[in-house]
């Protein structure tokens, strides 16, 4: 796709066939803190410690798609989006590459790189111009960095008067680099989805499931999981049994993560709202898994549009302490392997108000305030210094963000 750009872009664009578009982001976020750093979703690290100095890389993004009709019943997709991640290759910015097969009104088809659907804005997450905030809520999103799996997928849709309803099944892998000490390449197998939807009126609703094992671990973790393997072999009885539980715990091969949403949104011109809730689950402690939920409700007045929401995350895992005194091994095995399942727990609120002024019918201002608090050892959404782990803290951001589309 990138290649067929280049080479012909002009005289190839005036095909009927063929169709160039894109959209893009350019933020900044200031916060009150020097000991926590914010991150849109934990695929990003921060450049400059603690502080955003870099804050202009937290929301900024530029997508360019290219789709190509070869028939009326045959489409290629590509799309590409530039943002601020921890691995930077092609890879990794190409969200979208496939082909799409509709052999009837009703039916739908595709195979290659698609998007991830088990969320409400599966379609637009990346999109700044197609919703309100200036980033989706991060109790929901943020904790899952999975934007596409490259696989296949199969929709049905059935309409009948103003409702129309569509059902979706998805399988495939995902590979996505995650910052996790040295850095994680996460591989995402056995990906297994469905989702239904209903769009009528003013109103879409959605439910999603979505299914997946982990098939690498941590290669961090290796020095931390071979210490718990010598602990285990020295039969220490009840240690012994304390350490096998934990290096079961501190896994991610071959754990099996789950995600269940519930999503519904309002929009009739005037007033808008947009609520979500999600449970996730994992057979290993070390992976986030959570409750989360929000509601975000916004009034138009004219080309301004205020709006407020209320996000929320509660870890599905309670606080670990340690269990046993295993004497010379606390400080170099037991300490680290508790300090290390705590940390990915998520346990936090977020009220944020926000301002949209729509200046073109293809271009957006907006402005945001966020007040999150974190709970102790509720900190898997940021990075922070270790030393207000087990304590409460809040973080203020103040955002703003030029959206547009092309």
């Amino acid at each position: 796709m990138i290649a067929l750009a280049a080479v012909g872009a002009l005289p190839v664009l005036a095909d009927d066939g063929l169709r160039l578009g894109g959209f893009g982001t350019f933020g900044y976020v200031r916060d009150n803190r020097g000991d926590i750093a914010p991150a849109r979703d934990i695929s990003q690290l921060p450049k400059s410690g603690f502080r955003t100095g870099a804050g202009g890389l937290v929301d900024t993004r530029i997508g360019v798609q290219l789709e190509y009709a070869f028939s009326p019943t045959i489409d290629l997709v590509g799309q590409l989006v530039l943002r601020d991640q921890y691995r930077g290759d092609i890879d990794s910015f190409t969200d979208l590459a496939y082909v799409a097969i509709k052999p009837s009104p009703h039916w739908a088809l595709r195979a290659g790189r698609i998007n991830y659907d088990a969320f409400l804005m599966a379609d637009h997450r990346n999109v700044g111009y197609a919703y309100q905030w200036v980033r989706p809520p991060a109790e929901f999103y943020g904790w899952i960095p999975i934007f596409s799996l490259d696989g296949l997928d199969a929709a049905y849709t059935l309409s009948k008067d103003d409702v129309q309803w569509r059902f979706k099944a998805q399988l495939g892998t995902s590979e996505n680099n995650i910052p996790i000490q040295t850095g994680f390449n996460f591989h995402g197998r056995d990906m297994l989805g469905a989702s239904v939807s209903r769009q009528s009126g003013p109103w879409r609703l959605k439910a999603a499931f979505a299914r997946f094992t982990s098939a690498r671990d941590v290669p961090a973790f290796a020095a931390l999981q071979g210490g718990l393997d010598q602990v285990i072999a020295a039969n220490l009885a009840l240690v012994s049994a304390e350490a096998a539980e934990l290096r079961r715990n501190i896994t991610f091969r071959n754990a099996r993560i789950s995600y269940t949403t519930l999503g519904a949104a309002y929009d009739d011109g005037v007033w808008l709202g947009q609520a979500e809730l999600g449970r996730s689950t994992a057979t290993a402690d070390v992976i986030p898994h959570s409750s989360m939920a929000y509601l975000s409700i916004g009034r138009r007045f004219g080309n301004w549009t205020p709006s407020a929401t209320r996000s929320t995350s509660r870890p599905a895992k309670a606080y670990r302490p340690a269990a046993n005194n295993w004497g010379a091994f606390n400080a170099s095995v037991r300490d680290p392997a508790i300090f290390t399942l705590n940390s990915t727990r998520i346990e936090q609120d977020t009220i944020s108000l926000g301002l949209r002024w729509d200046f073109r019918s293809d271009a957006a201002l907006k402005l945001q305030w966020d007040s999150t608090v974190i709970k102790p050892s509720g900190y898997g959404l940021w990075w922070r210094d270790t030393a207000i782990n087990l304590t409460t803290q809040r973080i203020n951001q103040l955002s703003a963000t030029l959206d547009f589309v092309f």
